[in-house]
């Protein structure tokens, strides 16, 4: 028999129960997109709550270990800026995460999607608070144990609540995979020493992170973060930039009106991305270094 009933992974989130898989697939959905785990949904349920519904490909894990390691990214996800895992469906043939829909959509569709973007303009304030959630959401992450990683930090896996709070999402789904899975991760975002998932540590978050920084500070996409042969190779761009041409214009210009009032914290962010950008893992700091860095560099209104 189909198990027909959803595992809520924190009973004390009581608002958030009170539907089942029945619900779920009496929904109206709408496909938000296609990752790197799997297809994620919106779901309308009928008692009124809107959820994300990721429905994750070649999952083969039995289902004990599979609970198992579901419990361990509930704990890891317990941080403000982690999109927190709500619940969870297993059988043989369906594995359902489930998740806080977050609105105002993703990162990656303010920055790269024009009709997006003129509803929301990213100023110079809401891009330094971004980087600082996820820089702060990494550096939780990383001081929960040795190798403990996120994995899959691109700007399409930065959510934001309707005030541009981070809600950073796919936290350590690969482990959810066996280790010889063949995962396709964004070029654009991979550290070098990276070949697959499970090649994923501490660093290469670093990496990942520093590639979003300059993301953040160019308004250009990463190598094929839209799609086959499209984006740049952003740490390789803008170090080829930085020797050419004056440091202006590596900058989004939708930021150079910013420019006189905070063109020292742009140069500051830009140097503390190439560094996080470094070939040589040894040589890239760490996520406390990085959150330091950004706090000493950009005050935030608490």
């Amino acid at each position: 028999m189909v198990q027909s009933q959803i595992t809520f992974v924190n009973h004390k989130l009581d608002s958030m129960e009170g539907y089942d898989l029945e619900d779920l697939l009496r929904s109206e959905a709408v496909l938000l997109g296609k990752g790197t785990f799997g297809f994620s949904y919106k779901a309308e349920l009928e008692n009124g709550k809107t959820v994300a519904v990721k429905r994750l490909k070649d999952c083969c894990l039995r289902e004990e270990e599979f609970n198992q390691k579901i419990q361990e990214l509930a704990k890891l996800s317990d941080h403000q800026s982690l999109l927190p895992l709500r619940a969870y469906y297993y059988s043989k043939d369906e594995k359902l995460l489930i998740f806080d829909y977050m609105p105002t959509s993703s990162l990656a569709s303010l920055l790269h999607d024009n009709e997006v973007a003129k509803k929301a303009p990213l100023t110079w304030e809401v891009r330094t608070r971004i980087a600082n959630g996820v820089a702060c959401a990494l550096e939780f992450l990383h001081a929960q144990g040795p190798g403990v990683c996120h994995g899959n930090i691109r700007s399409s896996n930065v959510l934001l609540t309707n005030t541009f709070d981070v809600r950073l999402s796919e936290n350590g789904i690969f482990r959810l995979f066996v280790p010889n899975s063949k995962f396709v991760l964004i070029p654009g975002y991979q550290a070098p020493e990276v070949e697959n998932a499970y090649d994923v540590s501490p660093k290469s978050d670093v990496y990942s992170f520093g590639v979003l920084l300059l993301e953040l500070l160019t308004g250009k996409a990463p190598l094929e973060a839209s799609g086959k042969n499209t984006g740049v190779d952003l740490p390789s761009w803008v170090r080829d930039t930085f020797q050419e041409k004056p440091i202006i214009d590596i900058f989004d210009s939708m930021l150079l009106h910013n420019y006189q009032n905070f063109g020292e914290q742009m140069v500051q962010l830009l140097q503390l991305a190439i560094c996080c950008t470094f070939k040589n893992p040894s040589k890239r700091p760490s996520m406390v270094a990085v959150t330091n860095r950004i706090n000493r560099t950009c005050s935030f209104r608490s």
